[in-house]
């Protein structure tokens, strides 16, 4: 939208521009700036700071932005106009110097470490504890166990979630600090310093996700996607459904499927989703449910052997290197709710089988095995570009494959 002339932005240019970041051409733009009488201290945006309080008279002068920047007051605004060079570049720089909030953080305490490492165990059996058949007496005795035991993977789930989401948040800090140095080169110099740490800190984070993630559960999951379509039979156990069966039961595939192609539970954790269309297709009606939920049960777990049967046949192409560029988060209002364009399962095989990152282009090269490489091809995108890398087989590291790999010709054809 273009600025109307005249209108102005009123900008705390003291406490975005540090000394040591690089102007470029701003730096011989003019800015109207107020002292004291005696043109020593700070520069002031208006003559009305509490600091010039004291001073016997004040002064307006305009001062190159590169002198005046080591002697902004961090308190004052600056009125520029809506075309200001300034405010973008200002934009681009609080972009990258956001990456100091997440660097130089204390070491998580032991107990913490303890309770990951814990919350790791848990989540390798599922998201939800085993259950076991036992009585009824055995069951009560037993009540403060099974709550503890809940509290446990609720525990561990909420690592799992919080991990996922501090390292989808450093990466695209990352990113978007990535855009502000290309839209402003000259800033490269000062930005690689917090770049470079960020990157050590985001890999560290993704590790920490990785190992709260099964890598034999994305595989199963890839293995879904390559399931044929059930066909429906008139099996009796569906009679209480009526004519409603053959519909209930393509709703119960697509809704089971779909879950489970996109996520990084078990498969049989997503078993609630056929549960639920089976009692929504039979209402407040009783005659036949039971039959049609213990049917339907079955179903799921025939779909469930079929997938693991899939991902365990010998693979007929080998591991495949994949290249991926991620998209950031997109920046939300104030208390607007973080919409991942990524899938946890997209997430998770990138944080699970990373072999190479290059920071300044934001790409990842992953070792993936076939049926994830395929899964992550068919759901490439222009936000998300994937392409295999060396398909001829090179001999090439998977780091200097992934520099030449010209993701942008995927995106901007």
């Amino acid at each position: 939208m273009p600025s109307t002339p005249g209108e102005l932005r009123h900008v705390m240019l003291g406490s975005i521009f540090k000394p040591e970041v690089p102007l470029g051409p701003t730096r011989d733009i003019l800015i109207t700036c107020h002292a004291s009488a005696t043109g020593k201290g700070k520069l002031h945006g208006s003559p009305e700071c509490r600091t010039l309080r004291s001073a016997a008279s004040v002064n307006q002068i305009d001062v190159p932005f590169g002198e005046a920047v080591e002697r902004l007051c961090a308190n004052c605004r600056w009125s520029l106009s809506t075309d200001s060079p300034i405010l973008p570049l200002g934009a681009a720089v609080s972009e990258v110097d956001s990456l100091t909030i997440w660097l130089d953080r204390g070491p998580e305490g032991e107990e913490d470490i303890e309770a990951e490492r814990d919350a790791a165990i848990a989540l390798s059996t599922g998201d939800y504890p085993p259950t076991n058949d036992v009585s009824d007496a055995e069951e009560e005795d037993d009540e403060t166990g099974h709550d503890e035991e809940r509290e446990r993977y609720d525990r561990a789930r909420n690592f799992r979630s919080g991990r996922h989401s501090h390292w989808r948040r450093l990466h695209s800090y990352l990113a978007r600090s990535n855009e502000a140095v290309a839209e402003y080169p000259f800033l490269a110099p000062w930005a690689d310093g917090l770049q470079s740490r960020l990157t050590a800190v985001l890999d560290a984070e993704r590790r920490a996700f990785a190992a709260l993630v099964q890598p034999v559960r994305l595989l199963e999951a890839a293995a879904v996607r390559v399931l044929p379509t059930p066909q429906f039979s008139g099996d009796p156990s569906f009679a209480g459904l009526g004519v409603e069966a053959e519909k209930t039961f393509r709703k119960a595939w697509y809704e089971w499927s779909r879950r489970a192609i996109w996520s990084w539970r078990r498969l049989e954790d997503q078993d609630f989703s056929v549960y639920t269309v089976v009692s929504n297709a039979f209402g407040r009606r009783r005659k036949g449910k039971p039959e049609a939920h213990a049917a339907f049960r079955q179903l799921t777990a025939d779909w469930i052997r079929q997938a693991r049967e899939e991902a365990g046949r010998p693979a007929s192409a080998p591991w495949q290197l994949v290249a991926v560029k991620a998209p950031a988060l997109p920046q939300t209002r104030h208390n607007e709710p973080e919409r991942d364009p990524l899938t946890l399962w997209e997430a998770s095989v990138i944080a699970t089988y990373q072999v190479a990152f290059n920071r300044k282009a934001g790409t990842t090269a992953l070792l993936v095995p076939h049926l994830v490489a395929e899964q992550l091809l068919a759901c490439a995108s222009h936000d998300m570009p994937v392409q295999l890398l060396a398909p001829a087989g090179s001999a090439l590291p998977a780091e200097t494959l992934l520099e030449q790999w010209d993701h942008e010709r995927l995106t901007h054809p």
